[in-house]
């Protein structure tokens, strides 16, 4: 009798041990900050649904009222992952807009790594319209993130390219008629299959 409960206890702990969830990120948090816009609170929520679907991380989402107060929180390392567009990316950089999004989204995301420490992901997809020029969005991890969770950018990259422009601009809409951010993220997710 003590013998089968053992094997019972035995095959419990290696099925536990070897099944897929059972490396993922489960009592971590991971902090997301973005701006708190509609476009902000949309993609917190799509990368909160996203990244506690697939890994088991919590999740905290913080919003911040400007660049100013965003950036200097990723420094104290008070937030892991943001939301940048490549626009946005050039005026921290200081540099001139690029109305080639592509070369601007080289550009930006070799000087945030050497600059910064931050890595940018795969783009969403869609080609917005930020001040003079195209700009792409995308996902910034700080670079201990990505060392740490080696494979969170992996995860994050299912939105890349997933979003084009009339699927941006619904999502939008959405959020803006009231729809609540987490909804709408969740949806979009299930519909593309991504979660």
């Amino acid at each position: 009798m003590k013998r089968a409960a053992f094997r019972a206890v035995l095959i419990a702990a290696m099925l536990a041990l070897f099944s897929p969830g059972a490396w993922a990120c489960v009592g971590k948090t991971l902090n997301v900050g973005v701006l708190n816009s509609v476009e902000g609170q949309l993609f917190a929520e799509m990368l909160s649904t996203l990244i506690n679907e697939r890994t088991g991380t919590t999740v905290k989402v913080s919003y911040y009222k400007d660049e100013q107060d965003l950036y200097g929180a990723i420094e104290a390392k008070k937030v892991d992952i943001s939301i940048e567009n490549t626009a946005r990316a050039m005026q921290v950089l200081r540099r001139p807009a690029d109305a080639d999004a592509r070369r601007a989204f080289e550009e930006v995301k070799a000087a945030y790594e050497q600059r910064m420490g931050l890595v940018w992901l795969r783009p969403f997809g869609f080609l917005r319209g930020g001040g003079s020029a195209p700009s792409y969005t995308a996902a910034v991890l700080r670079m201990e993130v990505v060392n740490n969770f080696p494979a969170l950018p992996r995860v994050i990259n299912k939105l890349g390219e997933a979003i084009n422009d009339a699927t941006y601009t619904r999502l939008i809409r959405s959020v803006q008629s009231g729809e609540a951010p987490k909804t709408v993220a969740r949806d979009f997710l299930r519909s593309k299959k991504i979660i």
